[in-house]
């Protein structure tokens, strides 16, 4: 388990404020651009930097600020109230993108690239799911050993931040007789020969994150790019995934929380045959339900980031918080557009985004899997594997 650091209450709390100036501020001046083009611009790296967005959870050693989980999630969850695109970009700067290298890349590559991407000067993206065979254990690139080098063949698609991405994080299969321990992790700079890179559509949300099809064609990688054991790759980006599963959950967090702070704005606001919203009671308890989803979801958050920095396996509640993230998101925009009326569907809302975060609510159902993939993987741990029923009280 890499070092982690706490800073003080009162220091965290001026983190959060100043990163939440920056979602709604300056971040967000980015996003009309970025919803026409669907490209990241040049001030986002700048921004960065000025406001440590790359260097949050990184080690103290590698020149991160090193916070734990736990104090992470405030900060993700801030994340979350802003563009999705731009929250995908720093979520995964301080979490897949460092997170594969630290855990399991040799001494020289963390020495070399960590503080790179620290300092904003280097990016990984994750390239894992294929288009016939989703992200597990049925991954069909392959890869072959050759002297010094392992020949690499293979199709990944929905990468992200392809137009961006420095390096990739990949995996392929190296046994093919024994697909638990058969598949291997690889780091791939983006110039490698035989690296191809077709990009996709725009999505209808989280626009900017440069998604594309990776091939590899005979693409050699040198065996000091392997990322851990030989054939113990899909174990180790099942747990890098559980992490980040998480994370998703947070920032779905931050998005439903601000969704209810623009509900409750609205209501407050308007008003409909001589009364305010506020006032009737059917929104009342449309408010009170959202709540209650909210905070509860925070509860669970907040678990699971305990659990987290305990070094405690993360897999079972990591997906039970992104399936509940999905079901609060879902609940809690339907019920804001409902009281927004007809004027929440319109872009440039004088309460927020609410428009366009309705849109990217619906892609983070997706990133690290949808609800059946949250309960078929939850599901193991709670009736264990013989079937038997597992006690799920963690106080």
């Amino acid at each position: 388990m890499l070092n982690k650091t706490r800073i003080s209450e009162e220091e965290l709390q001026e983190l959060r404020m100043k990163i939440r100036g920056a979602v709604e501020g300056e971040l967000e001046a980015l996003s009309a651009e970025m919803e026409k083009t669907n490209v990241y611009p040049k001030e986002l790296w700048e921004i960065g930097k000025k406001y440590d967005l790359f260097r949050i959870s990184l080690p103290v050693e590698y020149g991160g600020m090193g916070l734990c989980f736990e104090q992470l999630v405030p900060i993700l969850e801030e994340l979350g109230r802003g563009n999705s695109a731009i929250r995908m970009f720093f979520h995964q700067t301080n979490g897949l993108g460092w997170e594969v290298m630290g855990m399991y890349g040799s001494e020289e590559m963390k020495k070399k690239y960590l503080p790179m991407m620290g300092r904003g000067e280097y990016f990984a993206s994750f390239a894992l799911t294929e288009p016939d065979c989703g992200s597990g254990a049925d991954i069909q690139s392959t890869a072959v050993k050759e002297g010094d080098n392992w020949i690499l063949n293979g199709t990944k698609h929905l990468i992200s931040f392809t137009d961006i991405a420095d390096c990739y994080y990949t995996i392929a299969v190296t046994d093919d007789k024994n697909r638990k321990h058969g598949l291997t992790a690889f780091f791939v700079p983006a110039d490698t020969p035989g690296l191809i890179i077709e990009p996709m559509p725009h999505m209808m949300g989280c626009r900017g994150t440069g998604h594309a099809v990776l091939r590899m064609e005979n693409m050699a990688v040198p065996d000091a790019n392997r990322l851990g054991p030989v054939g113990e790759g899909l174990n180790e980006f099942i747990h890098a995934l559980a992490v980040s599963r998480a994370s998703i959950g947070v920032c779905l967090l931050g998005m439903s929380q601000r969704f209810l702070e623009m509900a409750i704005a609205r209501a407050n606001d308007r008003v409909t045959f001589g009364k305010k919203l506020i006032q009737r009671q059917s929104i009342q308890q449309m408010i009170a339900d959202m709540a209650t989803r909210v905070y509860s979801l925070r509860l669970l958050a907040h678990e699971c980031a305990i659990k987290a920095d305990k070094d405690e396996d993360i897999e079972m509640i990591s997906s039970m918080l992104k399936l509940d993230a999905i079901d609060t998101v879902r609940f809690v925009s339907d019920s804001c557009l409902e009281i927004f009326g007809g004027i929440g569907y319109f872009e440039d809302n004088p309460y927020g985004p609410l428009e366009r975060m309705y849109r990217d609510a619906r892609a983070m159902w997706f990133e690290e899997g949808p609800r059946t993939v949250q309960r078929l993987t939850l599901v193991r741990e709670v009736i264990g594997k013989k079937g038997e029923m597992r006690c799920c009280n963690y106080y």
